[in-house]
Protein backbone atom coordinates (compact mmCIF):
# COMPACT_ATOMS: atom_id res chain seq x y z
CA UNK A 1 0.00 0.00 0.00
CA UNK A 2 3.01 2.39 1.06
CA UNK A 3 4.41 1.72 -2.26
CA UNK A 4 1.47 2.18 -4.59
CA UNK A 5 0.87 5.73 -2.65
CA UNK A 6 4.71 6.41 -3.25
CA UNK A 7 4.57 5.93 -7.06
CA UNK A 8 0.98 7.66 -7.38
CA UNK A 9 2.56 10.22 -5.65
CA UNK A 10 5.67 10.55 -8.16
CA UNK A 11 3.18 9.81 -11.12
CA UNK A 12 0.89 12.76 -10.75
CA UNK A 13 3.26 15.65 -11.33
CA UNK A 14 4.14 13.75 -14.53
CA UNK A 15 1.17 13.21 -15.95
CA UNK A 16 0.11 16.87 -15.12
CA UNK A 17 2.96 17.84 -17.03
CA UNK A 18 2.22 15.91 -20.04
CA UNK A 19 -0.74 17.38 -20.42
CA UNK A 20 0.28 20.69 -19.89
CA UNK A 21 2.51 20.05 -22.72
CA UNK A 22 -0.11 18.66 -25.00
CA UNK A 23 -1.90 21.87 -24.52
CA UNK A 24 0.96 24.34 -24.97
CA UNK A 25 1.60 22.18 -28.76
CA UNK A 26 -2.40 21.76 -29.10
CA UNK A 27 -2.33 26.15 -28.60
CA UNK A 28 0.83 26.57 -30.10
CA UNK A 29 0.52 24.52 -33.28
CA UNK A 30 -2.16 25.94 -34.64
CA UNK A 31 -1.22 29.68 -33.82
CA UNK A 32 2.55 28.95 -35.73
CA UNK A 33 0.26 27.56 -38.98
CA UNK A 34 -2.00 31.07 -38.81
CA UNK A 35 0.65 33.18 -38.34
CA UNK A 36 1.85 32.25 -41.95
CA UNK A 37 -1.64 33.91 -43.41
CA UNK A 38 -1.12 37.40 -42.43
CA UNK A 39 2.91 37.68 -43.81
CA UNK A 40 1.35 36.05 -47.10
CA UNK A 41 -1.59 38.56 -46.91
CA UNK A 42 0.52 41.04 -46.30
CA UNK A 43 2.97 40.13 -49.50
CA UNK A 44 -0.19 39.75 -51.84
CA UNK A 45 -1.03 42.94 -50.67
CA UNK A 46 1.89 44.65 -51.59
CA UNK A 47 2.02 43.13 -55.03
CA UNK A 48 -1.08 44.45 -55.89
CA UNK A 49 -0.18 47.60 -54.79
CA UNK A 50 2.94 47.84 -56.65
CA UNK A 51 0.76 46.61 -59.38
CA UNK A 52 -1.95 48.90 -59.67
CA UNK A 53 -0.55 52.13 -58.02
CA UNK A 54 2.87 52.02 -59.19
CA UNK A 55 3.43 53.12 -63.07
CA UNK A 56 6.10 50.96 -64.32
CA UNK A 57 6.55 51.19 -67.98
CA UNK A 58 7.19 47.94 -69.06
CA UNK A 59 4.13 46.60 -67.17
CA UNK A 60 2.50 49.88 -69.14
CA UNK A 61 4.22 48.15 -71.92
CA UNK A 62 3.07 44.91 -71.85
CA UNK A 63 -0.73 45.93 -71.07
CA UNK A 64 -0.79 48.64 -73.87
CA UNK A 65 -0.81 45.03 -76.51
CA UNK A 66 -4.06 44.91 -75.69
CA UNK A 67 -5.93 48.13 -76.93
CA UNK A 68 -6.67 50.34 -73.61
CA UNK A 69 -5.20 48.50 -70.80
CA UNK A 70 -2.51 50.71 -70.80
CA UNK A 71 -4.55 53.90 -70.85
CA UNK A 72 -6.49 51.66 -67.82
CA UNK A 73 -3.23 51.20 -65.74
CA UNK A 74 -2.26 54.72 -65.92
CA UNK A 75 -5.62 55.94 -64.99
CA UNK A 76 -5.37 58.16 -67.90
CA UNK A 77 -9.68 56.70 -68.33
CA UNK A 78 -10.23 59.82 -70.79
CA UNK A 79 -8.52 58.52 -73.34
CA UNK A 80 -9.86 54.88 -73.90
CA UNK A 81 -13.07 56.68 -76.44
CA UNK A 82 -9.93 58.10 -78.25
CA UNK A 83 -8.38 55.17 -78.68
CA UNK A 84 -11.27 52.82 -79.60
CA UNK A 85 -12.60 55.62 -81.64
CA UNK A 86 -9.17 55.35 -84.21
CA UNK A 87 -9.44 51.82 -84.50
CA UNK A 88 -13.23 51.92 -85.16
CA UNK A 89 -12.55 54.72 -87.73
CA UNK A 90 -9.47 52.93 -89.35
CA UNK A 91 -11.78 49.60 -89.17
CA UNK A 92 -14.78 50.83 -91.02
CA UNK A 93 -12.55 52.56 -93.99
CA UNK A 94 -10.82 49.23 -93.98
CA UNK A 95 -13.50 46.64 -94.16
CA UNK A 96 -15.71 49.62 -96.99
CA UNK A 97 -13.02 49.70 -99.08
CA UNK A 98 -12.02 45.44 -98.77
CA UNK A 99 -15.63 44.99 -99.63
CA UNK A 100 -15.34 47.33 -103.08
CA UNK A 101 -12.37 45.86 -103.78
CA UNK A 102 -14.14 42.42 -103.71
CA UNK A 103 -16.91 43.50 -105.52
CA UNK A 104 -14.64 45.06 -108.42
CA UNK A 105 -12.25 42.80 -108.56
CA UNK A 106 -15.12 40.14 -109.27
CA UNK A 107 -16.50 42.24 -112.03
CA UNK A 108 -12.94 42.77 -113.62
CA UNK A 109 -12.48 38.77 -113.51
CA UNK A 110 -15.81 37.98 -115.18
CA UNK A 111 -15.17 40.98 -117.94
CA UNK A 112 -12.01 39.44 -118.95
CA UNK A 113 -13.61 35.92 -119.52
CA UNK A 114 -15.95 36.97 -121.95
CA UNK A 115 -15.69 36.28 -126.14
CA UNK A 116 -17.07 38.40 -128.14
CA UNK A 117 -17.63 35.23 -130.36
CA UNK A 118 -19.37 33.29 -127.72
CA UNK A 119 -22.61 35.00 -126.34
CA UNK A 120 -23.08 32.51 -123.43
CA UNK A 121 -19.80 34.15 -121.75
CA UNK A 122 -20.95 37.48 -121.46
CA UNK A 123 -20.96 38.36 -118.10
CA UNK A 124 -24.15 39.38 -116.34
CA UNK A 125 -22.47 41.50 -113.24
CA UNK A 126 -24.27 44.68 -112.84
CA UNK A 127 -20.57 46.60 -112.47
CA UNK A 128 -19.24 44.65 -115.33
CA UNK A 129 -21.92 45.84 -118.12
CA UNK A 130 -21.40 49.52 -116.46
CA UNK A 131 -17.62 49.91 -116.61
CA UNK A 132 -15.23 48.85 -119.01
CA UNK A 133 -12.55 46.72 -118.87
CA UNK A 134 -9.88 49.80 -117.72
CA UNK A 135 -12.47 51.37 -115.47
CA UNK A 136 -12.98 47.57 -113.66
CA UNK A 137 -9.37 47.83 -113.21
CA UNK A 138 -8.51 51.40 -111.72
CA UNK A 139 -11.11 51.01 -109.24
CA UNK A 140 -9.80 47.89 -108.24
CA UNK A 141 -6.78 48.84 -107.50
CA UNK A 142 -8.12 52.51 -105.87
CA UNK A 143 -9.80 50.68 -103.82
CA UNK A 144 -7.33 48.17 -103.13
CA UNK A 145 -4.34 51.11 -102.08
CA UNK A 146 -7.14 52.17 -99.56
CA UNK A 147 -7.60 48.98 -97.70
CA UNK A 148 -3.97 48.58 -98.20
CA UNK A 149 -3.83 52.17 -96.77
CA UNK A 150 -6.49 51.51 -93.91
CA UNK A 151 -4.55 48.72 -92.58
CA UNK A 152 -1.39 50.65 -92.43
CA UNK A 153 -2.64 53.39 -90.54
CA UNK A 154 -4.66 51.12 -88.24
CA UNK A 155 -0.85 49.23 -87.22
CA UNK A 156 0.57 52.68 -86.79
CA UNK A 157 -2.69 54.00 -84.60
CA UNK A 158 -1.98 50.30 -82.69
CA UNK A 159 1.70 51.50 -82.03
CA UNK A 160 1.06 54.96 -80.88
CA UNK A 161 -1.34 53.56 -78.14
CA UNK A 162 1.45 51.07 -76.71
CA UNK A 163 3.80 54.59 -76.96
CA UNK A 164 1.30 56.45 -75.40
CA UNK A 165 0.87 54.19 -72.47
CA UNK A 166 4.80 53.83 -71.78
CA UNK A 167 5.35 57.31 -71.61
CA UNK A 168 2.63 58.10 -69.49
CA UNK A 169 4.00 55.80 -67.44
CA UNK A 170 7.38 57.48 -67.56
CA UNK A 171 5.88 60.86 -66.66
CA UNK A 172 3.44 59.45 -64.24
CA UNK A 173 5.01 60.72 -61.50
CA UNK A 174 7.20 63.59 -62.70
CA UNK A 175 5.93 66.79 -60.81
CA UNK A 176 5.35 69.97 -61.94
CA UNK A 177 6.85 73.21 -60.32
CA UNK A 178 3.27 75.00 -59.39
CA UNK A 179 5.27 78.34 -60.15
CA UNK A 180 5.02 77.59 -63.64
CA UNK A 181 3.51 79.57 -65.81
CA UNK A 182 3.19 80.38 -69.44
CA UNK A 183 2.07 83.25 -70.89
CA UNK A 184 1.06 84.17 -74.68
CA UNK A 185 0.52 87.93 -75.57
CA UNK A 186 0.33 89.49 -78.96
CA UNK A 187 3.16 92.04 -79.70
CA UNK A 188 2.19 95.17 -81.75
CA UNK A 189 5.39 97.66 -82.34
CA UNK A 190 4.49 100.07 -85.32
CA UNK A 191 7.35 101.57 -87.43
CA UNK A 192 8.81 104.65 -85.84
CA UNK A 193 9.62 107.23 -87.94
CA UNK A 194 11.68 110.90 -87.41
CA UNK A 195 10.04 113.56 -87.01
CA UNK A 196 8.73 115.91 -89.70
CA UNK A 197 11.61 117.88 -91.21
CA UNK A 198 14.37 115.78 -88.81
CA UNK A 199 15.95 113.17 -90.90
CA UNK A 200 19.06 112.92 -88.72
CA UNK A 201 16.75 111.47 -86.04
CA UNK A 202 16.51 107.74 -85.62
CA UNK A 203 13.94 105.45 -86.51
CA UNK A 204 12.78 102.12 -85.10
CA UNK A 205 11.52 98.73 -87.02
CA UNK A 206 8.59 97.83 -86.38
CA UNK A 207 7.55 94.45 -84.77
CA UNK A 208 4.18 92.83 -84.81
CA UNK A 209 4.39 88.97 -83.46
CA UNK A 210 3.32 86.70 -80.60
CA UNK A 211 5.31 86.80 -77.07
CA UNK A 212 5.74 83.53 -75.40
CA UNK A 213 7.16 83.75 -72.08
CA UNK A 214 8.09 80.82 -69.24
CA UNK A 215 8.55 81.41 -65.98
CA UNK A 216 9.45 79.00 -63.65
Amino acid sequence: MTLLLVLACFSAPLFAQQAEDEVVVADTAPLSRMSMFPQKTAAINQSFERFFNGHDPKIATYLGFVPGLGQVYNKKYWKLPIVYAGFAVTGYFAISNRNEYRLFANAYSCKLAEDPDDPSTICDNPLAQKYTVDGLRENRDYYRRNMELSYIIMGVWYILQILDATVDAHLYDWEVNEDLKVSVQPVFRPLLRPAFGNTAGPSSAGINGISVSLKF
